[in-house]
């Protein structure tokens, strides 16, 4: 028995070995067609091409979004670089104005030294020369046993007695070197003073500048050919229109005769006056306070009855302006009066000159 069992193992693993190419064929059904292998090699060279165009459609898509990436780095170096130079030029730009301003700040600066050493210059000679001539002046008065005085009293009365008066000390005509600027509503008028004639009548009206006394008065009378007159304090109020040209500072000052002409731009001191009396036999002769005309052309017949006291630098213009204005019917009082806004004292210089006339 064990001797057939063993050549049976022996008969299996013989037919084990046999080779594939010696396997019977399959039947004749189970054999694949021509037509089989051209489909199985159709869908094979399908299904490549199909990887291919896949493989192809990621390889695009991965070329655009590195074109996209290099696009947006690209455009963000553009806009970082555009921005530096943008930041770049507003400081350059910068430093170029705040440059330019410090240049113009400076040269301003020194132009403005200039002018005012200049003008203090230009003031120091002036009132040097002014001093020079008070001193001179003050000598012929001393020695001529003369000097002036201001009078201060009541409103219009007439200061006559001598226990009326009360003298002061004759101002310093360095002091007075000085012009007054009238802004008015018909323009701006420059005068100028005579201190060395009339030092009373400057510094009292310069005072009374100083003090803003004029500011707001009218000129409340006006004759085209002759003078504008201004002054009075009442001009202030509108209801006291029918006592315009009786207002005063509340004092009167001591009539200052000269020899100068009153032509036209002479600024003279209004006063009362007595008919048939001559300025220095008037008994009102000294009964003038804050009332000052303007001579709009020559009037003789006031020269050596009224104290002159200055005259118009600038400003003819409007002095014209105001004399030929039109005048309610039978008077001279202006219709539509014109106002002194402001008046500002300061230092004469060599440009103040008159102009015009």
């Amino acid at each position: 028995m064990k001797p057939f069992v063993t050549l049976l193992a022996l008969a299996l693993m013989f037919g084990s070995c046999t080779s594939a190419d010696e396997a019977p064929p399959p039947p004749a059904a189970m054999q694949p067609t021509a037509q089989d292998v051209e489909a199985q090699k159709a869908a094979e060279q399908m299904a490549a091409m199909e990887a291919r165009a896949e493989a192809a459609r990621e390889i695009a898509k991965a070329q655009q979004a590195q074109r996209e990436m290099a696009e947006q780095e690209a455009a963000a170096r553009a806009k970082e670089a555009a921005e530096k130079a943008a930041a770049e030029k507003a400081a350059a730009d910068k430093l170029a104005a705040e440059k330019a301003a410090a240049e113009r700040a400076a040269a301003e600066k020194a132009a403005a030294e200039k002018a005012a050493a200049e003008k203090a210059a230009a003031e120091k000679a002036a009132a040097k020369a002014a001093a020079d001539k008070a001193a001179a002046e003050k000598a012929a008065a001393e020695k001529a046993g003369k000097a002036p005085a201001i009078v201060v009293d009541k409103p219009g009365a007439v200061a006559a007695a001598k226990d009326k008066e009360t003298v002061v000390a004759p101002p310093s005509i360095a002091d007075l070197n000085v012009v007054a600027e009238l802004e008015t509503s018909a323009g701006k008028m420059v005068i100028g003073f005579y201190p060395e004639l009339a030092p009373g009548h400057v510094k009292n009206f310069v005072d009374l500048a100083r003090k803003g006394f004029y500011d707001g008065i009218l000129f409340h009378r006006t004759i085209k050919g002759f003078m504008i007159q201004g002054g009075d304090p009442n001009t202030k109020d509108p209801a006291k229109s029918s006592m315009w040209g009786q207002g005063g500072p509340g004092y009167t000052i001591k009539a200052e005769f000269n020899a100068t002409k009153h032509v036209r731009g002479t600024l003279s001191m209004a006063r009362q006056g007595t008919p048939g009396k001559p300025g220095p036999q008037d008994p009102r002769r000294d009964t003038g306070g804050s009332q000052f005309f303007i001579c709009h052309a020559t009037a003789a017949s006031l020269d050596g009855n009224y104290t002159a006291f200055g005259e118009l630098l600038t400003g003819y213009d409007v002095l014209d302006k105001i004399a030929t204005a039109p005048t309610q019917p039978g008077t001279d009082k202006p219709v539509e009066p014109v106002k002194i806004l402001k008046v500002t004292v300061r230092p004469r210089t060599p440009n103040d000159v008159k102009q015009g006339g």
